[in-house]
């Protein structure tokens, strides 16, 4: 590979007007590519380069009450690729999404700002969700999707996106913070009981 651009691929509004997409990820076989838009997620076929896709609401219309409303700003997928995914919205929420169901599984809220970012442990027994102006990294269970497990306190005062990660054994959350630290949380106890634990500064 030499650098050269392989391929492309567009999305078109309802005007036939070409449109941004606002987050792009490859699901873990590599074949299909997620992004997202405002109230939907759109997948290309890698190997057809172009407009061709296939086109999944989130939500029906912008006032809908029910699915998940606002910008999709982050996709991610449980590592073991078993069809589910998760997807982060400006609107503050988290949708679970499986690739045998047709619309969203659950909608998680929680978050006082919009969602940017999300990870699944090693397992993908969790999903780890932060956002902007939050100062909370929220851990989940996705076998009870009603459940917060813990809430993991960073500096995100700002609508800058601010990164995290979780170890490949998914024992530690690390995650930067607005203030100049890089935190690490231990969040054993967290995944095995619900309780959280204090960060050890970096």
């Amino acid at each position: 590979y030499d650098g050269r651009l392989r391929a492309s691929y567009a999305a078109y509004n309802h005007l036939d007007e070409v449109v941004a997409a606002h987050s792009a990820v490859l699901e873990p076989s590599g074949a299909r590519l997620y992004c997202g838009f405002e109230r939907c997620i759109r997948i290309f076929d890698v190997c057809r380069p172009g407009r061709q896709c296939e086109t999944r609401p989130t939500a029906a219309t912008r006032k809908a009450r029910e699915g998940q409303r606002g910008i999709i700003s982050t996709i991610a997928f449980a590592p073991d690729w078993s069809g589910l995914y998760a997807a982060g919205s400006f609107g503050g929420t988290v949708g679970l999404y499986a690739e045998s169901a047709p619309g969203c599984i659950a909608v998680l809220g929680g978050h006082t700002g919009g969602v940017t970012q999300l990870r699944f442990s090693p397992d993908g027994r969790h999903l780890f969700s932060g956002a902007r102006r939050d100062g909370r990294i929220l851990c989940w269970d996705v076998r009870n999707t009603c459940t917060v497990l813990g809430a993991y306190e960073r500096a995100a005062p700002t609508n800058q996106r601010i990164g995290f990660d979780v170890t490949s054994d998914g024992g530690a959350l690390i995650t930067a913070s607005a203030d100049g630290r890089v935190l690490a949380f231990d969040v054993r106890a967290a995944t095995s009981s619900g309780s959280t634990s204090a960060p050890e500064d970096g």
